[in-house]
Order: structure tokens, then C-alpha cells, then sequence
């Protein structure tokens, strides 16, 4: 009998902030979302993790913030973001906000190795975009990301994760792909992405020019699990 909470669902939302500093930004991130009853109660419904990132390599400006949740509830998902309590402390932390529900992508490869200790700087790079279809784009991801893999642990990447959107009930099959790879170091990270061929094969499986992100941790102490 298949475990129904054994899918681990992608939960991401990319937004602006809505305080003037990161510092305040912070603050009220950990008030609302890092309070230990909201914490709790996510937990309660399937939240094992939550992440939060800004753009990599800027000097900490509010601006862009990425969170990232893992959920192995949908319903229970959707039950805490029904609550009008959480929409309203998504309001404080954002001025504009794109959740966005993720499955895993069946048939892609993902993958996640060991961190070597004290290797312990962490970079998310993110690919998103719409697929021509989601057998071709298989094809070709899986034989990228297959084929490099000992060249990008060499460089310092730690996993691999392909999803796609869900669908809501009753419409056709999502075509909004993503790709989410955490790595140790940011140059290397870099002159990975950057060798000659790597973008030009991967744009192959997609409908437009997808959209590339690098992400990192803010500084300070913010709330997460």
C-alpha cells in the first residue's frame, strides 16, 4: 500500500519584500511565519521544512525573497494557507507575492549527495520555465543532467531536483517545469552554469527562455526548520 504522505510537495513563493530593510524584513518574518505557534500548526499539517533565500552576491537589500517549504500534506497545505491569520503575515512580509505548488517531476533525474564537512556555505540555483512537452523535456534533462553529474559534484554540487507545477483538478497537464540545485560554492557554481554548450542544451527544453535565479541565505538569524 502506497504511503499517501510519502510525495514530497514543493511549496515556493517569490515576491518582493514588503519592509524597507532586510533587518526589518526579518523581524517580521520571525514574528509571523518563525512564531512557534504558526510553526507548530504548519508542522502539525505536513510543513517538514521552510527556507528562505534572497538573490546571491548582493549586499543584503530588501528587494527579492524566495521562501521554499516542503509539505507532504496537501491538504493540510491548503488548510493553512486558507487561514486568513497566515494570508495576513504573508501581507506584512510581502508587498507582492507568486505561491506556486510543486510536484516531483516523474521520470527526471534528481538526486542528493553527502556534504563534505565543513563545507558548509550553501547557493540554490533556480531554472524555471514552460516546457514544449514534458516527455521531450525529459529526454533531454535527463541526458544533461545524467551526463554531468561527476563534473558537477567535482564543482561542488550537492543535489539535483526537477518538478513540475501541479495541475489544479480537471485541466491539462502543467507544463511549467523547475529545477532547483543546492551548491557548496558560488564560483564554482558559476563556471558550471557557464561552460560552453551547458545553457544552449538546456534552453533546448523549453518552450521560451526560462528564467535562471541564484539564491542564497540572508543574514541573521532567521526562523526555519
Amino acid at each position: 500500500m502506497t504511503d499517501q504522505n510519502s510525495t514530497l510537495y514543493l511549496l515556493t513563493i517569490p515576491g518582493k519584500l514588503a519592509p524597507k530593510t532586510l533587518e526589518a524584513a526579518r523581524q517580521v518574518h520571525n514574528e509571523s511565519a518563525g512564531a512557534p505557534a504558526n510553526v507548530a500548526a504548519a508542522r502539525s499539517l505536513g510543513d517538514l521544512s521552510h527556507m528562505v533565500y534572497v538573490p546571491a552576491g548582493e549586499a543584503s537589500p530588501a528587494g527579492d525573497f524566495l521562501i521554499m517549504d516542503v509539505w507532504n500534506r496537501l491538504d493540510g497545505l491548503n488548510t493553512f494557507f486558507a487561514d486568513p491569520h497566515v494570508q495576513e503575515g504573508g501581507g506584512l512580509i510581502f508587498s507582492q507575492r507568486n505561491p506556486m505548488v510543486w510536484m516531483p517531476a516523474p521520470g527526471f533525474t534528481s538526486y542528493h549527495l553527502p556534504a563534505p564537512y565543513g563545507k558548509n556555505e550553501r547557493f540554490i540555483g533556480v531554472v524555471l520555465g514552460k516546457v514544449r512537452s514534458v516527455d521531450q523535456a525529459c529526454e533531454i534533462h535527463n541526458a544533461l543532467v545524467g551526463g554531468a553529474i561527476n563534473q558537477a559534484r567535482a564543482a561542488g554540487n550537492l543535489s539535483h531536483e526537477a518538478y513540475l507545477r501541479m495541475a489544479q483538478p480537471g485541466t491539462p497537464e502543467a507544463l511549467d517545469f523547475l529545477a532547483v540545485d543546492t551548491w557548496q560554492d558560488l564560483a564554482s557554481m558559476g563556471q558550471y552554469y557557464n561552460q560552453p554548450g551547458f545553457m544552449e542544451n538546456l534552453v533546448k527544453m523549453f518552450a521560451g527562455e526560462p528564467m535562471a535565479t541564484v539564491w542564497q541565505h540572508p543574514a541573521g538569524a532567521w526562523a526555519e526548520w
